[in-house]
């Protein structure tokens, strides 16, 4: 059944009836003899066949056909309001239906707030929002604004109105880095379960590293199209992903995620509000826009994400400062902040010997000196050899031992001739140190 333009006009009637609640309010509203108002919607009844409304001397009803007309009747209402104020310079008030888009993961956590608010100051202004996280086609899709999270935005002819920016983060959960351990180098995902997301500018991984920039193509053993999943695949300890920061910002802050490879980090995504009109946009739009440029003048995850604990930092000021590389210093940091859950005591030890680290260029560490990786020979009292190498915990096992461990707090910074203890308790003496990473040249990105 095809509406003609007398069915339109009878709808728009019978919405602002029922959103009056009277047809003598609609009838002053409109302009009109509450005669003229009831006869039009008495036409709409006949036309199609349903009766709409119960009438009584005291009220009226709507019946269950009517309730189910109301919902798009109202839609050509408001469609038609927005028109008109287009039409007429767009008028000041805002009202009618303003249509919002956004990604679920950063409306569920930033945009909740802004459209209470909103809603509350425009009580005639009415809400749908659509969520995705890919960007809809606005023009097309009927979108008045949508609020987007990219790196780039496309040649689109849209408007762009900038709410503020957000890092990339690569992070996974800790049980799964101790578990699998922590890639210290992008080249390192080679060997981890890596998730990733379907929008295009996630499926190459980009890092920065002293030999140039590196694309990765992540390996992913699952792709996912929702960020929400993402999420919560990574804190199920799934593997390791990408996401931009702000929507891990309490993740990362209550230590739930661990971010990994932020030193070769340096992609910056934006985060925007879309809408196709310019100097004649409706006044929900120009109002819901200046609204949210308040809400992110100052960004809610700033705050969020400079809590988190701080790494322990070097000092050198004692009487036995331990040469360490900057990079080790950083690495055994994320070591700390990985193990302290679980070790309590082995996190303790590893932070003193990093209090005790003297920051050194590896090319000027003494080769007599333990560093991480280094095969160390030690001697019993019968002279008997055994060989240890100092390794990160995920890789302990026989004589490789933890740098979280009482042994491994023992080894780091060690020189040959230092005494130490076997599994047993009885002493070992470092006879040498055959091989060791910055000495060999092998301590790179």
């Amino acid at each position: 059944m095809r509406a003609s333009p007398d069915d339109i006009l009878g709808m728009a009637f019978f919405a602002r009836v029922v959103e009056a609640r009277s047809f003598s309010d609609a009838a002053r509203s409109l302009g009109l003899s509450k005669s003229a108002v009831s006869a039009r919607v008495s036409r709409l009844e006949q036309r199609l066949g349903v009766r709409l409304l119960h009438r009584t001397t005291r009220k009226l009803a709507l019946t269950a056909d009517g309730v189910r007309l109301y919902e798009r009747c109202a839609r050509v209402a408001a469609e038609a309001d927005q028109a008109a104020e287009i039409a007429a310079g767009a008028s000041a008030v805002p009202r009618g239906v303003l249509r919002l888009h956004a990604a679920p993961a950063f409306a569920q956590q930033y945009l909740t707030k802004p459209i209470d608010e909103f809603m509350h100051a425009y009580p005639d202004v009415r809400i749908e929002l659509r969520l995705g996280d890919r960007i809809p086609d606005i023009g097309a899709d009927g979108v008045d604004v949508s609020v987007v999270v990219a790196q780039r935005l496309s040649d689109s002819g849209l408007l762009a109105r900038k709410l503020g920016s957000s890092r990339v983060a690569t992070c996974a959960a800790p049980a799964y880095l101790r578990r699998k351990g922590i890639p210290f180098r992008p080249q390192d995902l080679v060997h981890h379960q890596c998730l990733s997301h379907s929008v295009v500018h996630f499926e190459d991984w980009h890092f920065d590293t002293e030999e140039g920039a590196v694309a990765i193509t992540a390996g992913a053993r699952m792709v996912a199209d929702d960020l929400r999943y993402l999420r919560q695949a990574t804190l199920d300890g799934l593997g390791i992903a990408m996401f931009p920061e702000i929507l891990v910002a309490e993740d990362l802050a209550a230590g739930r995620l661990h971010r990994v490879l932020d030193a070769f980090q340096s992609m910056e995504l934006t985060v925007h509000a879309l809408h196709p009109h310019a100097r004649h946009a409706p006044a929900s739009v120009r109002a819901f826009l200046d609204h949210l440029a308040t809400c992110f003048r100052k960004p809610p995850w700033e705050e969020t994400l400079s809590r988190g604990e701080p790494m322990p930092r070097p000092t050198g000021r004692t009487k036995h400062p331990i040469p360490m590389t900057e990079q080790d210093v950083r690495r055994l940091g994320a070591v700390a902040a990985l193990y302290a859950d679980v070790d309590a005591e082995g996190t303790a030890r590893l932070r003193q010997a990093i209090s005790q680290a003297k920051v050194t260029l590896a090319s000027k560490i003494p080769r007599g000196t333990v560093t991480m990786n280094s095969r160390v020979i030690c001697r019993n009292e019968a002279g008997q050899e055994q060989e240890l190498t100092l390794v990160y915990p995920w890789d302990a096992r026989d004589n490789r031992i933890s740098v979280v461990s009482a042994r491994g707090r023992a080894l780091i910074g060690a020189t040959i001739g230092t005494t130490l203890t076997n599994e047993r308790g009885k002493p070992l003496k470092i006879a040498s140190i055959p091989y060791q990473p910055e000495a060999a040249g092998d301590h790179h990105l």
